[in-house]
């Protein structure tokens, strides 16, 4: 998602993505994996429980040293979130050589899905083989005109992307501080995140048939999250699946709900006690299938050194000091269309 990290090895061949020439009957797969489902609600700029707030924050505690992810209900931004799925879905209806309007510039703007994804000369080359999803990236700032993608016919754009970026991000520095809180740094990550890198993604999955052996086709294949967190709302349909000892795993995740995700940095900062989760995204069959992940970075200058707390006899220091921004570039791994 947030750029792929170096890949784990796959349960299965992503280089073998293409579509079966007929429908095959679907293979049954493991249950799917229910994330820890934490209510973050006392964790929000106005509340003032002081014992849920403790309560929540062990909660999440305990998912990032096991799973590496959890659902955060209770977040209090349905609104933006419904809007933001709103404007995605006017986005990606519009005709192609509308969309291809949006240009694709230094990592931001439209990528279609029709871009064969193992081309290393295409814009939306991955630097892997899987099957192309079609998506929009935009920064914080004027990385992309919303306005002229609203003028395209894409009415209300603009304020359903700022407004979901202002929620999401708030909602972002209520998990971090949490996670401060538990690394005994309170304010830790709030001094870190004056100048945000942060990245919203719309993302739309095309309906897919299933392989020859009845498997999904895979679109993203096995990755981490490069960044601090991913707070990735999805529409409900699945698709996204996790790791899980040696078997991938479909997550349950009801529509509206936000997954956290914790990514590499995270993970370095935290001298590897928090984990990141390998995760990928297979095909739909049958249905359009829209996600929204919000990446959140802290400002590229910041410097990601080991957090105390984190160091002990038994676990020494594993990671050199180095800046956000410098790690985020060493992470990516496709010369022509970093993935970040």
């Amino acid at each position: 998602m947030n750029g792929l990290s170096h890949s784990p090895p796959a349960a299965g061949n992503a280089g073998a993505a293409s579509q079966a020439a007929g429908p095959a009957e679907a293979v049954p797969g493991p249950a799917p994996f229910t994330p820890q489902v934490i209510d973050v609600s006392a964790l929000r700029a106005n509340g003032s429980d002081a014992v849920r707030r403790s309560e929540t924050t062990a909660e999440i505690e305990s998912a990032c040293t096991g799973a590496g992810l959890f659902v955060a209900a209770g977040h209090g931004i349905d609104e933006p979130l419904d809007a933001a799925f709103s404007a995605a879905r006017a986005f990606f209806s519009m005709h192609p050589d509308v969309k291809d309007r949006v240009p694709r510039i230094n990592r931001y703007g439209y990528v279609p899905d029709r871009i064969e994804a193992r081309d290393p000369s295409s814009a939306g080359y991955l630097g892997r083989s899987s099957l192309a999803a079609e998506y929009l990236d935009m920064g914080l700032t004027d990385e992309v005109d919303l306005d002229a993608i609203e003028a395209l016919g894409c009415g209300g754009f603009v304020s359903a992307v700022r407004a979901y970026q202002a929620a999401a991000l708030a909602a972002a520095h209520g998990v971090l501080e949490a996670l401060a809180t538990t690394l005994t740094v309170p304010g830790f990550f709030a001094t870190r995140m004056s100048e945000p890198q942060c990245r919203l993604r719309f993302l739309h999955y095309p309906p897919t048939d299933r392989l020859d052996d009845g498997s999904a086709p895979v679109f993203s294949t096995p990755h981490t999250d490069y960044g601090a967190i991913t707070l990735l709302a999805t529409d409900g349909r699945p698709g996204l699946e996790v790791l899980q000892g040696e078997a991938w795993t479909p997550v349950a995740a009801p529509a509206g709900s936000l997954i956290v995700q914790l990514g590499d940095m995270l993970a370095r900062w935290t001298n590897d006690r928090y984990r990141s989760t390998p995760h990928r995204v297979v095909g739909s069959s049958g249905t359009d299938r829209y996600s929204i992940p919000f990446f959140v970075n802290p400002d590229p200058r910041t410097v990601v050194s080991t957090i105390p707390s984190c160091i002990t006899a038994e676990h020494p220091q594993r990671y050199e000091p180095v800046t956000a921004g410098e790690f985020l570039v060493a992470r990516i791994d496709s010369p022509t269309e970093p993935y970040i």
